[in-house]
């Protein structure tokens, strides 16, 4: 088996469980008796795990082998399932959230470098085929989880271990390569104010907040608005739907226009959210809206870490890669916290497009050359 067609097999495995596990985890939990403030609490202990986790992705990038990482992450998520297929009690409940957190913030960093390190095609493809293979089955294991849970929620559990547990049977047949050599790098702090790194770290951190925002307050928003629960789940499918389709676009992209474009998604991306905030309550100006924030993510998802691998040195695309995942990791944490907490003074709305505003200030910043910010031996960044 060639390293590109596992790391494709092994992304729709683990992104099959993932997709499972959204959906027949809440229904597992709300079937056990727990209320929808514990599922919260579960989902918070995810996101928090996977907040932790990436924190240590650098050390852990120099230490091991993408292919022991992506092995790690796997076993993880064969793990929590395995808990969860026999025993409901909340300790397993949060054993099995943190597992799946850590493991998800792992399998995602590892994998990208891991793809980012292989042959076969430009850069921008192979990150292409890595993430279309993971919205695969992104797409997929909900409503395979949907179909399952009518008959027993256990047996959409055990579909995702099965699921989790056929990419770690293909996990050993991705190529090794040495772990990244940190000390050739400029470290993270100097790496972070690198022109492209900058860009690319900024641009995650807004697509984070549209992601965050699109699963959480612009549902409320629009049934708010009058839209119906019909109506909500199309616009979240427009917008993943366009998101996938700009990966497709970007395949073709000449790799001088990488910096370009993600300049500009965040831009759309936070016009989109204001506007939605304020736009009339209709369906199609709402689908309009999602479509372009959508496809903007989708960009950005590939060409950030395209654009650390232009900017980095080949020892720096840990760590370059791990800053664009924790960025992210912080911005789906701590964006729907922001708005929350924002509730408490101004309207939805309001809210909503403050956060718009404060994500594209940093436009004003990055991405301009920096005489300190170069790369070991004096070449630019």
């Amino acid at each position: 088996m060639s390293d590109r067609f596992a790391s494709l097999a092994v992304a729709f495995g683990f992104a099959l469980a993932l997709g499972i596990a959204t959906v027949a985890i809440p229904l597992l939990a709300l079937g056990s008796g727990y209320d929808p403030a514990a599922v919260g609490f579960l989902v918070a202990a995810a996101a928090g795990s996977q907040l932790a986790t990436r924190v240590a992705l650098p050390w852990l990038l120099g230490r091991f082998t993408d292919r022991s990482l992506v092995l790690v992450s796997v076993a993880l998520m064969v793990g929590a399932f395995a808990l969860l297929s026999f025993s409901s009690v909340l300790p397993a409940f949060i054993v099995a959230q943190l597992a799946q957190g850590a493991a998800r913030a792992i399998f995602w960093t590892a994998g990208q470098t891991h793809v980012i390190r292989g042959g076969g095609g430009s850069t921008v493809h192979r990150l292409v085929d890595f993430n279309l293979a993971g919205n695969a089955g992104t797409v997929t294991g909900p409503l395979l989880a949907g179909f399952l849970a009518t008959t027993s929620v256990s047996l959409a559990i055990a579909a995702a271990a099965v699921a989790a547990g056929v990419a770690l049977l293909l996990s050993p047949a991705l190529a090794t390569y040495p772990p990244f050599d940190r000390r050739q790098g400029a470290g993270t702090a100097r790496l972070l104010r690198r022109e492209g790194v900058d860009v690319a770290v900024w641009a995650t951190f807004v697509a984070g907040t549209w992601w965050s925002m699109l699963g959480s307050f612009v549902p409320v928003l629009a049934v708010s608005a009058g839209l119906g629960p019909t109506d909500v789940g199309l616009l979240v499918s427009l917008s993943e739907g366009s998101g996938a389709a700009m990966m497709l676009v970007v395949r073709w992209l000449s790799p001088v226009r990488i910096q370009r474009i993600v300049r500009l998604a965040p831009l759309v991306e936070m016009a989109a959210l204001a506007g939605i905030a304020v736009a009339p309550a209709v369906l199609p100006v709402y689908a309009l809206l999602v479509i372009a924030a959508g496809a903007a993510g989708g960009a950005v998802t590939v060409l950030a870490p395209a654009l650390v691998t232009q900017t980095a040195t080949a020892h720096e695309h840990g760590d370059a890669i791990a800053l664009t995942g924790l960025s992210r990791a912080v911005a789906l944490l701590g964006a729907p916290a922001t708005v929350g907490a924002l509730l408490a003074i101004v309207a939805l709305p309001v809210a909503l497009v403050g956060v718009a505003a404060v994500n594209v200030l940093p436009i004003l910043a990055v991405g301009r050359t920096r005489a300190l910010a170069t790369a070991p031996g004096g070449r630019p960044g």
